[in-house]
């Protein structure tokens, strides 16, 4: 049972943040909502301007389920192995790599 608690103790925040970000990819696809994701123009407009709409909220929409498979490999490795360590090097790696393909969505498909 010990073992269990501390397992629940490793895990609830990379499972928590993982619900949030699919739970927010459905939500971009459902609603396609960009103004959470997009920085507001000086001219007090609520909905950007954006280069191609349809490609920058399909793209946001897998980077987020990209960021909640990431997740899961964060819980999985604290299953199987227990390190804190390697799951950290994960986490700090998958983030780097969705902070890298998020600016090449907001180069291409962002804001005008």
């Amino acid at each position: 049972m010990e073992d269990i608690m501390t397992l629940m103790n490793s895990i609830w925040i990379p499972v928590l943040l993982g619900v949030l970000c699919a739970g927010y990819g459905i939500y971009l696809g459902i609603t396609k909502d960009v103004r959470a994701l997009t920085k507001r123009s000086g001219t007090g407009n609520i909905r950007p301007l954006l280069k191609n709409p349809d490609k920058y909220i399909k793209s946001a929409m897998y980077l987020m389920f990209f960021m909640a498979l990431g997740c899961a490999v964060m819980v999985a490795i604290l299953y199987l192995t227990g390190s804190d360590i390697i799951a950290t090097i994960e986490s700090i790696t998958w983030f780097i790599i969705f902070a890298f393909l998020w600016k090449r969505n907001e180069d291409t498909n962002g804001v005008i």
